[in-house]
């Protein structure tokens, strides 16, 4: 495997550090199809991009400065966590699931969120860099 394809690529396990998730997750996500990996004839295992990783990473970081846990999974999975909502929105999951069709997706929690931004200042600026980040089509 020529060296600078190497330098692009992280093992499984490098890839979850470098995440800051169990590779269990890493390997759960590649199965279900939202993470891609690729397989290196002659090498075990599976390695992931490191530009797409970073890309991840950087997305879940300003996720988590908004405050939302599991900022990492959330992006893999496009999706934000309706325990967080609840608790930001000051509603039941029941209501939630009430409100929006299916999963919490972050165009469900945008609807969410504009209904109640002219309330409160610190929704404004979660649904600000929420919405930022889905019109720039990283979430």
């Amino acid at each position: 495997m020529a060296r600078r394809q190497v330098s692009e690529l992280m093992t499984e396990q490098e890839a979850a550090e470098f995440l800051g998730v169990p590779a269990v997750a890493l390997n759960s996500w590649r199965k279900k199809g939202l993470l891609k990996a690729k397989q290196i004839q002659g090498q075990r295992g599976v390695y992931y991009e490191r530009e797409t990783l970073q890309q991840i990473k950087q997305v879940a970081q300003k996720l988590a400065r908004l405050g939302i846990p599991s900022a990492v999974s959330a992006v893999v999975h496009k999706r934000i966590p309706v325990r967080w909502m609840t608790q930001l929105l000051g509603i039941s999951r029941q209501r939630i699931y009430q409100l929006v069709p299916g999963s919490l997706t972050v165009e469900n929690a945008l609807s969410l969120l504009e209904k109640r931004v002219k309330t409160n200042p610190e929704l404004n600026r979660i649904y600000r860099a929420l919405k930022e980040l889905h019109q720039s089509g990283q979430m």
